[in-house]
């Protein structure tokens, strides 16, 4: 039996799945790339960035372990998931406050990238000069937009399309470090 991702990036599944805004209700950190910090401030009707950062965001620096087994030390600029987080609570879960009643996303279709690409963790390795996207799928129960199959045929072209958003958010987050919004670092 193989996972399969059955969800396409532009539908909302809170309207297939009643459950699909458990991520949502279990986050951790809320990363934001550049790209993020325009559009969701945009749409929260910030006239410019800046106030957007000032007031919805958290700067936090924190290390884990990397893929591959050093230790890696980011800071990113993080959405707030409630309005009065602070840098401690960064990190824990805590359901996000732009969930509505029925677990819709307010954001939706501007939401996070991170969030758009849940429940695939990704990251860029440099490989011999040779940019690299590497994509995992987490194992957390939270998704009910994978179902089990006998094989991979079925989905071969969604997948395909979905890795090009993965690929997309990695570039963004990869100019979100050039640019100082962000940075990472391994030890």
């Amino acid at each position: 039996m193989f996972l399969i991702l059955i969800l396409r990036k532009n539908i909302f599944c809170g309207n297939v799945w009643p459950d699909c805004h458990n991520c949502c209700d279990r986050q951790g950190r809320l990363p934001l790339t550049s790209d993020d910090l325009i559009t969701i401030g945009k749409g929260l009707k910030y006239k410019n960035t800046t106030d957007f950062i000032k007031n919805e965001t958290l700067t936090v620096t924190y290390q884990e372990p990397g893929p591959s087994g050093q230790m890696t030390t980011m800071t990113t600029i993080n959405l707030k998931r409630k309005k009065d987080e602070t840098e401690s609570e960064d990190g824990t879960h805590i359901s996000c406050r732009f969930l509505d009643d029925e677990g819709g996303c307010s954001m939706h279709p501007d939401r996070p990238g991170v969030c758009y690409l849940y429940p695939f963790a990704s990251w860029l390795e440099n490989e011999k000069g040779i940019a690299r996207v590497h994509a995992t799928y987490q194992f957390t129960g939270d998704c009910p937009g994978f179902y089990l199959a006998d094989n991979l045929d079925q989905m071969k072209d969604e997948l395909k399309a979905y890795s090009t958003t993965i690929y997309d958010y990695n570039m963004a987050s990869n100019r979100t470090n050039r640019e100082g919004f962000s940075s990472v670092s391994f030890v």
